[in-house]
């Protein structure tokens, strides 16, 4: 009677491994082992806890995603739009692997066949799977020069500026020469004819449309309060610096009429005042603007002005004064307070200096009637060989 029952309980452990080996066999000939066969991508979902762990229709350079399907144990590479991702193969199961989507897709290059493309690849297959990732929109922050004259090249700074197909200035008037990088984070436009008109620039590309921001503005001539020309209170302490129209070597056209020229060669170390190149003003003389109100934050406020450096600048400073106090020192040439760099500009520039940089200036009211002073200092070990520069439009632009 045992006999009979090891007999049975070995024909059915038999039966079982034949049935399993069979299984095992006929996974491996249809390819439904994990890890085998083709990759496929069904969908994809966010990577964050609920409720953020939905099914997506579609998603951002930089978002962090999950890839859904079959077979995709094994991923060697992932491409969005045709940009590689960086991937952990540590990561994910054979149904679901997390990525993030690059964060800098070059749109304006991706191809009409990789647009709205993931493509991953295994050891055994490559699969393309069509879903949208969203190109971000234009947006600009800041332009290079905001009192230009018809003819200059000037540049837009943001993100999402690439496959650009219109920008528009003041007046509702159309460039017809511009180009962004790759990255989209600038674009160079050719200010058309007739620009006159203070405004915000507008522009429109394949994603979206975007106005510069609005202390970014064209011919702001409203809150300048220093010019050179109707809007002056210059007092020089010597026959330099001078006021002109132009210089010829090297060339700087005027931005605006004339401009405020610094000129002057062999600046010996710790020089400070130089009479060639102190720009006093009188405080009853400038036309600052009526359009804020004396207790303004300056934290609201700046000072924005152009410069044109056309041979460039590495050393010294240049000291910005409200009634000789309140300085603030102005070295762009130096990165961090450390790295020196060569400072050049390639035409007229816009920079913008926070109000409230300047110490013991609190509200539009300390600043307001006051005179300002320019002056350049070498505060360094060397001797300075040349400050070559232009500066016009004085202005208080408001930043908040």
């Amino acid at each position: 009677m045992k006999k009979i029952l090891l007999n049975t309980i070995n024909i059915i452990m038999m039966l079982v491994l034949a049935g399993m080996v069979f299984m095992w066999s006929s996974c491996k000939k249809d390819g439904t082992t994990k890890g085998s066969g083709n990759p496929v991508i069904t969908g994809l979902k966010a990577y964050k806890a609920s409720p953020g762990d939905s099914v997506l229709t579609k998603a951002n350079p930089g978002d962090y995603v999950v890839l859904q399907g079959s077979h995709l144990t094994g991923i060697t590479a992932v491409y969005f739009d045709g940009t590689k991702a960086t991937i952990n193969t540590s990561l994910g199961s054979d149904v679901n692997f997390p990525v993030v989507i690059p964060a800098t897709i070059p749109f304006a290059t991706v191809t009409n066949d990789q647009l709205n493309t993931i493509v991953v690849t295994t050891a055994t297959g490559t699969v393309t799977y069509k879903f949208p990732i969203t190109a971000p929109s234009p947006h600009i922050t800041s332009i290079s020069n905001e009192m230009p004259n018809e003819g200059d090249v000037i540049t837009l700074n943001g993100t999402g500026l690439f496959a650009i197909t219109g920008i528009t200035f003041p007046g509702n008037i159309a460039a017809t020469t511009f180009a962004g990088n790759a990255a989209g984070s600038s674009a160079t436009v050719t200010v058309p004819a007739g620009v006159t008109a203070l405004g915000q620039i507008v522009v429109v590309t394949k994603y979206g449309t975007s106005t510069s921001v609005t202390d970014a503005v064209l011919n702001d001539n409203a809150d300048v309060f220093l010019n050179f020309d109707d809007k002056n209170g210059f007092t020089p302490w010597s026959a330099l610096p001078v006021v002109v129209s132009s210089v010829s070597s090297p060339a700087i056209k005027a931005s605006r009429n004339k401009f405020l020229y610094w000129n002057a060669q062999g600046i010996t170390a710790g020089t400070y005042y130089v009479g060639d190149l102190a720009t006093p003003t009188d405080g009853s003389q400038l036309a600052y603007p009526s359009t804020f109100s004396s207790s303004e934050p300056a934290a609201n406020l700046a000072v924005k002005f152009e410069v044109n450096v056309p041979l460039g600048m590495s050393s010294g400073e240049i000291d910005f004064e409200v009634n000789y106090s309140h300085t603030y020192a102005w070295s762009p040439w130096l990165i961090n307070g450390s790295t020196r760099v060569t400072f050049t500009t390639t035409g007229w520039q816009t920079i913008s200096i926070p109000l409230s940089s300047f110490p013991g200036i609190s509200t539009y009211g300390d600043i307001k009637g006051q005179p300002i002073q320019l002056f350049y200092i070498n505060n360094g070990s060397g001797i300075t060989q040349n400050v070559n520069m232009g500066f016009d439009d004085f202005r208080i632009v408001k930043i908040k």
